[in-house]
């Protein structure tokens, strides 16, 4: 059982941490959403600039969830695998 906590555990800290790697790249490589936000900042008041800008918003929400979910499946992976350590030191004795 320890063992199987271990290996689950690690398999999730690994994946949540590269979904935060890659949510974090897509952000840092997303240039609609800059250019939406400068043409938006210059067009004060014209409806469909800021319409863009608020439809690159939505995607940046949804990139942050993903960075959010990321962390929290690292986090869940790194307790399960704490978890197997203390059940192995459990066992042995």
């Amino acid at each position: 059982m320890a063992g199987a906590c271990k290996v689950i555990g690690a398999a999730l800290s690994v994946l949540g941490i590269a979904l935060v790697l890659t949510f974090v790249i897509v952000i840092g490589r997303d240039a609609d959403y800059r250019r939406a936000e400068m043409a938006s900042a210059r067009n004060a008041g014209n409806v469909m600039y800021e319409a863009e800008f608020k439809g690159a918003q939505v995607r940046r929400a949804f990139e942050l969830v993903g960075v959010l979910a990321g962390i929290l499946l690292a986090i869940n992976g790194g307790t399960l695998l704490s978890l197997g350590v203390v059940a192995g030191r459990v066992n042995r004795r």
